[in-house]
């Protein structure tokens, strides 16, 4: 897995990590990227991009998740995909920095466990000046966040104490009250407005009996101090208040920020088309969840409902929403169920993620609704055109051996009587090719012999076709007797409508491992009609590997071409 933080050290990051998953049999290549929960982020959405472009061009994938800590996030993932290796870039803060807050590479190779860790240095390593730090999100809130400001300032106030009492150098009563004040605001901020007043009356206590004489004493001696310390706590419970309405409406914005975040990557890619696996899969990593699963509840009336898993990511989803940690019902049908931990405050934007998918899925049912109706309209279509097309050529054969038999010519009613029996035979071939029941024996045919008995099936009749093969024309693949038969009601096709001075003209000529053959029409060519011949030329075409394809101007058919592959000489 490479750690991708959007910078400029992308790149290198990506292609050593394939360089070690090449080297690895049976390994992938995973990409991460981590959100913080606050959205506020410095990465380049374009470099994100290319970065995730090139992932997947070395057969790798991007994924991206959200958390307070980035190690945290790091390491969570890679455990649930049972990453062996990670690879991050060096650190491009500057040594003073480092000093201060070990960087993300260190922090995760002591938190790594069994995992590798490799820390890949490059140009922007080291270099203070390319990013800029994020505000860090805001911890949590509620009763936890209380007692641990309390349980801070109870520890923190009496070591301030020790530290100002110190015989050197002494402050002021003024300067002790400013620093007691900045512990006050201090502790407003992590915990809110009970513990910063109640930090404000343990300061002023201790400003008393330390600060204020007579020392080591409760009591006060002049007016002027009295005024001090209660100013001392009014002042700190006003900017206390004020410190914890700041530090709440900025929880509420970037938590507001992380909302609108989430919503907008997962309805862009509903727009662009991507599948619900791939939507489920996004909604997991967006909340930190373990598995998640989109359930559709089986419409049949049963005593207990049944429930089918229509979509889901992660380790062991759950297939009931009995089973789930958390809940989210879509309609009456449809329901997200998830495994993990929730907070409170994104359970509602669970539920639009959840509506978007059900969303997403509907639209879904409803689009291969419609391509199959489209598919069954089409075949009916063709269905209905290709009997239109067998009657409208049973009715010629007919009338050739009706004004045959008035001719008394038995031979030439006897040809006709052959022809429409065999445009039921072509219609009953072609259901059962179109069933997958008609068998193919593919193998090399030489074209001169199947062009020989074309020629003898046609007949005798005074015609003539002009053909015109290269010297050494290739074998092709193909059903010899099914190849023939194609030819054969083509080339009959092109003699009834060229004029008896200009033949129809058939050539070959081989071309990139394959071979081409067109049959041209007369000048004028052939009415352009729903012909059973020529589709079921095609199809038997196309069941032997190759393509056939119709010329037409102003509505005449002027040529057709068959494309199949050609023999090798080995073969």
């Amino acid at each position: 897995m490479v750690g991708l933080t959007g910078g400029p050290e992308g790149e290198t990051l990506i292609r050593r990590a394939a360089r070690i998953a090449a080297r690895t049999p049976g390994s992938e290549l995973l990409a991460l990227h981590v959100v913080p929960t606050d959205g506020l982020t410095h990465a380049d959405p374009t470099a994100l991009a290319a970065q995730r472009t090139l992932v997947e061009s070395l057969g790798g994938t991007y994924h991206q998740t959200t958390g307070e800590s980035a190690v945290g996030a790091l390491l969570q993932f890679a455990r649930a995909e049972n990453v062996t290796q990670i690879v991050l870039g060096a650190s491009r803060r500057g040594r003073l920095s480092l000093l201060l807050d070990a960087g993300v590479g260190h922090r995760t190779i002591l938190g790594s466990g069994p995992i590798d860790v490799h820390v890949v240095t490059h140009e922007a390593a080291a270099s203070s000046a390319l990013t800029t730090r994020r505000p860090r999100p805001g911890h949590g809130t509620g009763p936890r966040r209380l007692w641990s400001a309390t349980v801070g300032a109870a520890l923190f106030l009496p070591v301030l104490t020790l530290l100002l009492a110190a015989p050197a150098p002494r402050l002021t009563l003024s300067g002790v009250l400013v620093v007691y004040l900045l512990a006050a605001v201090g502790v407003a901020l992590a915990g809110g407005l009970v513990p910063a007043l109640g930090a404000a009356l343990a300061a002023a206590l201790l400003t008393d009996y330390y600060f204020v004489a007579p020392v080591h004493s409760l009591r006060v001696e002049h007016g002027g101090d009295i005024l001090a310390l209660a100013g001392f706590v009014i002042a700190a419970t006003v900017v206390g208040g004020a410190a914890d309405a700041a530090a709440r409406r900025t929880r509420q914005a970037v938590h507001a920020t992380w909302e609108a975040r989430v919503l907008s990557r997962l309805a862009t890619a509903m727009m662009h088309g991507q599948d619900l696996p791939s939507l489920v899969e996004q909604v997991r990593e967006s909340f930190g969840l373990t598995a998640v699963s989109l359930l559709e509840r089986a419409p049949e009336a049963t005593p207990a409902p049944r429930w089918y898993v229509v979509a889901s990511a992660g380790a062991h989803p759950p297939e009931q929403p009995y089973a789930a940690d958390v809940e989210s019902p879509v309609g009456d049908t449809l329901t997200l169920a998830a495994r993990g931990v929730l907070a409170t405050d994104d359970q509602r934007v669970l539920s639009v993620c959840a509506a978007q998918l059900g969303m997403a899925y509907l639209h879904g049912k409803l689009a291969r609704h419609a391509a199959e109706t489209d598919t069954f309209t089409a075949a009916e279509r063709t269905r209905a055109s290709l009997i239109r097309a067998a009657d409208r050529d049973l009715r010629e054969r007919l009338r050739e051996a009706e004004q045959a038999l008035a001719r008394q010519d038995t031979d030439a009613a006897w040809a006709a009587v052959r022809r429409a029996a065999q445009v039921v035979t072509d219609l009953a071939d072609l259901d059962r090719l179109q069933g997958g029941a008609l068998d193919l024996y593919l193998r090399p045919v030489g074209l001169d012999e199947v062009l020989t008995a074309v020629l003898d099936d046609l007949g005798p009749g005074g015609r003539t076709i002009q053909v015109r093969l290269p010297e050494q024309e290739p074998d092709v693949i193909a059903d010899g007797a099914q190849l023939t038969r194609v030819l054969t009601a083509l080339a009959a096709d092109a003699l009834c409508h060229s004029p008896a001075g200009q033949p129809p003209t058939l050539t070959a000529e081989a071309f990139d491992g394959r071979l081409r053959i067109r049959l041209t029409s007369g000048p004028d060519g052939a009415p352009r009609a729903d012909s059973l011949t020529l589709r079921l030329s095609q199809d038997l075409t196309e069941a032997m590997g190759g393509t056939l394809e119709p010329t037409y101007d102003d509505g005449w058919l002027l040529s057709v071409t068959l494309t199949l592959p050609a023999a090798s000489t080995q073969a």
